[in-house]
């Protein structure tokens, strides 16, 4: 069990640093090291940050299902 735990915590935390962070430091004009979209040139770092968003989603949902399976 603690390793889903381990896993859906890793997943959380690089959806918000590498998909929510960079829109957000955009609308503050905020420059966090290790936000790599932010290194992408235009459109393509939203568009990355918006697909690491909506995997995280999916990978903590199917992590989520496969936890309660395991009980």
């Amino acid at each position: 069990m603690s390793s889903y735990d381990g896993a859906s915590s890793a997943v959380f935390l690089v959806g918000i640093y590498e998909g929510v962070v960079p829109l957000v430091s955009k609308v503050f004009d905020w420059h966090p090291f290790l936000a790599f979209p932010l290194r992408l040139p235009d459109p393509w770092w939203w568009i990355v940050s918006v697909t690491v968003i909506v995997v995280a989603i999916v990978l903590l949902d199917a992590l989520e299902k496969a936890k309660k399976r395991a009980t």
